[in-house]
């Protein structure tokens, strides 16, 4: 076997790839961000509806995303070994599964309403999500597959594309979100409702913008990328799923747990929606940063293990960590010295509740600062071993951190020791250390049984 790649190279080439992903990352919670920030403009109580309408919706989202990354490390692989034909199968597989899957979960979105009284919420919040979560529901579709073309083009080392429509889309998402809340041009002004569908439409386009890329530019379209479209392939199919469904478990374990924190402070009134659904977007912003990492990590780890190449695979797995440490500290200070600046983006400063959503958001994006390291770290410690296939143990993993620990504590500390809303999010970094040092050890364990003659990709 050659001699693996210097640390140098390994250091350039995960700083090459995971820079464009993290400008893309921001790109893309940009447009949930820009819907947030118009929401909070409008006032408090939309504000509030608009949060728990997207935690209503991110389940369906964050399992989506989980089973559409399974395209990256799987495309990664069929590279690495030299196999074009399949790497385009596993595109095709994903839109076909994206599709699926985005007609299934329109019909709760179209129900919203109803489902938001189920879990308690507040029925005016309800009634004002509702419109919302009908105008997402014809987006979903095109959001999925989006998604998949987006992994496929960064599993080629060419991640630059997604980010440029990325960075239009938040253009387009926020002219669209103005012109059709407000009522420009004539139109009626519709409120939450209108940033629903301007969310909708922009992710259309932006899946329109890339499948064009991919099918006029090369080397994607000399493999006819689209051709036998309609052409099921169970194999790559079951392959999608074995690695794509225990990654979207874990993303939805975590990202779960946030949900049902922010569903639960629900009980807490109105100003505490609103400041959580602040802390919860500033939180969900830095987290691009690690999460650019990471993805960038199981697409080089993908390639080494594809290749069977053990130590250039170690090497790219401690590079992306140390750049992660490195990089969550930093986010930690930024956040500490800023705190009222970040928070106050999101408010209008001339609502009546504006002082008393501050108090309690401050509490909040403070107990963000001080879990970036271990959120950051878990995030990568899943992605390097996606790289190798490895995900059914960490989705255990991760859902006994989450929920055993997170949510459960959380909820000891809202409403067993009365600290109220603040108590939920001081589960939510209980939960993220837990799942940290679980899925540190598991990649140490699967580090000895990949040295002791193991197999290294799982499946």
């Amino acid at each position: 076997m050659t001699a693996p790649a210097s640390w140098q190279h390994h250091s350039k080439a995960t700083l090459f790839l995971s820079l464009p992903l993290i400008v893309g990352q921001i790109a893309m919670i940009g447009i949930w961000t820009v819907d947030i920030l118009m929401m909070g403009w409008i006032s408090t109580e939309a504000l509030a509806a608009g949060t728990q309408a997207n935690r209503l919706y991110q389940p369906f989202y964050f399992i989506a995303l989980g089973l559409t990354i399974a395209v990256s490390p799987l495309t990664a692989q069929a590279l690495g070994a030299f196999r074009r034909r399949e790497a385009r199968r596993v595109m095709r597989q994903g839109i076909w599964l994206a599709t699926i899957y985005g007609a299934i979960t329109m019909i709760p979105m179209w129900y919203g309403e109803i489902l938001l009284l189920a879990l308690q919420q507040d029925p005016e919040m309800a009634r004002d999500a509702g419109p919302f979560l009908r105008m997402l529901a014809p987006g979903m579709i095109p959001t999925y597959i989006y998604f998949v073309l987006r992994h496929y083009v960064s599993a080629h080392n060419r991640p630059m594309p997604p980010v440029v429509i990325n960075l239009i889309g938040v253009g387009i998402n926020l002219l669209l979100n103005k012109i059709l809340a407000d009522g420009w041009f004539g139109l009626p002004a519709l409120g939450i409702a209108g940033i629903g569908l301007g969310t909708s439409i922009t992710f259309t386009m932006m899946a329109v913008m890339l499948s064009v890329y991919v099918a006029t530019q090369k080397p994607f379209r000399f493999t006819r990328p689209f051709a036998r479209m309609f052409r099921l392939d169970p194999f790559i199919m079951k392959r999608l799923l074995l690695v794509g469904f225990p990654i979207g478990i874990t993303l939805l374990a975590e990202t779960g747990m946030f949900i049902f924190a922010g569903l639960y402070i629900g009980i807490f009134g109105t100003l505490a929606v609103a400041a959580s659904g602040i802390a919860n977007q500033i939180a969900a912003v830095a987290f691009m940063v690690p999460l650019a990492i990471s993805q960038a990590s199981t697409i080089r780890v993908g390639h080494a293990a594809g290749r069977r190449h053990i130590g250039d695979l170690f090497r790219a797995a401690v590079t992306a960590l140390m750049l992660t440490i490195i990089i969550c500290l930093a986010l930690t200070i930024l956040l500490i010295a800023d705190l009222e600046v970040f928070i106050g983006v999101f408010l209008n400063s001339e609502d009546g509740q504006y002082d008393q959503v501050m108090s309690i958001a401050i509490p909040m994006v403070m107990i963000v600062a001080l879990f970036q390291l271990v959120d950051g770290l878990q995030a990568v410690f899943t992605s390097i071993l996606r790289g190798i296939n490895d995900t059914r143990i960490p989705a255990l993993a991760s859902t006994l951190s989450y929920w055993g620990v997170g949510v459960a504590s959380g909820i000891w500390l809202a409403s067993g020791l009365g600290w109220g809303p603040i108590g939920m999010w001081w589960g939510l970094f209980l939960g993220l250390m837990a799942g940290s040092l679980l899925l540190g050890w598991r990649c140490v364990v699967s580090w000895r049984r990949i040295l002791a003659g193991g197999r290294i990709v799982q499946v």
